[in-house]
């Protein structure tokens, strides 16, 4: 019995270990995914500027059309002033030119604020663009690691998969059973040692009688947290230290 209550604690051990591959396995995909949405989030952001840039150089067109056909109307104005007959038409002329002279005024300044916005879109889009592609490779890189990282943790697995069926198959049925069941409703440790007296998993005193019978060797299994109490090198007795 004592064989077989060892062969649990040394499989709790393999299985520990087992768990705490398959949490790293686990983390890839989510570390993966994480820089994934960064690198979504990043060319998002490089196409809102590349977006932005269009809307200036389109509105910056407008406007220069804008400025030409107000220069095309200024001259035509021009010519028609040479043809007024009266004061009153000739002023009112004077008025049209006037308004057309004011607006090309104005287009001229929107232009060279268009050249600025530009030359600033530009700008941020080259630095939205170095960002992406910097962490582009930077992910893809990190991606090979973690690709290799999983790889070396699969094949881990398995390792640890054939060590433990090869514990198990030493070890009776109705124990393996019982730690399985356990170990299924998520007790985390299945097997402790018995710690000053009492149950290593719920800290429940153990009858002084009873922990002798551990210590030789003998099952037991703890009434209060269904866990095997077995006697482990660090275990004591209830008053030793």
């Amino acid at each position: 019995m004592i064989n077989d209550l060892m062969k649990l604690l040394l499989m709790q051990e393999v299985d520990s270990r087992i768990d705490r591959a398959s949490a790293e396995m686990d983390e890839i995909p989510r570390e993966k995914l994480i820089h994934e949405r960064e690198l979504a989030s990043q060319k998002a952001d490089y196409e809102k500027e590349k977006r932005n840039l269009e809307e200036i150089r389109e509105s910056s067109r407008k406007t220069t059309e804008n400025k030409e056909a107000s220069e095309k109307m200024l001259a035509e104005f021009k010519n028609k002033l040479l043809e007024m007959k009266t004061n009153e038409a000739y002023r009112a002329m004077l008025g049209q030119i006037g308004f057309a002279e004011k607006k090309i005024g104005d287009l001229d300044i929107q232009i060279i604020e268009k050249m600025y916005e530009e030359e600033q879109g530009e700008k941020d889009l080259e630095e939205a663009m170095k960002i992406w592609e910097r962490n582009t490779k930077r992910a893809g890189k990190r991606q090979e690691i973690l690709d290799g990282q999983f790889e070396v943790l699969k094949e881990n697995m398995e390792e640890l998969m054939t060590e433990r069926e090869e514990i198990a198959s030493g070890i009776g049925k109705r124990l393996l059973d019982k730690y399985e069941q356990l170990r299924a409703a998520g007790r985390g440790l299945v097997v402790v040692g018995l710690q000053k007296g009492a149950c290593g998993g719920c800290l429940t005193n153990i009858p002084p009688q009873t922990a002798v019978e551990i210590s030789q060797g003998e099952t037991f299994i703890c009434p209060i947290c269904g866990r095997f109490v077995v006697w482990k090198d660090d275990s004591s007795m209830a008053g030793e230290k």
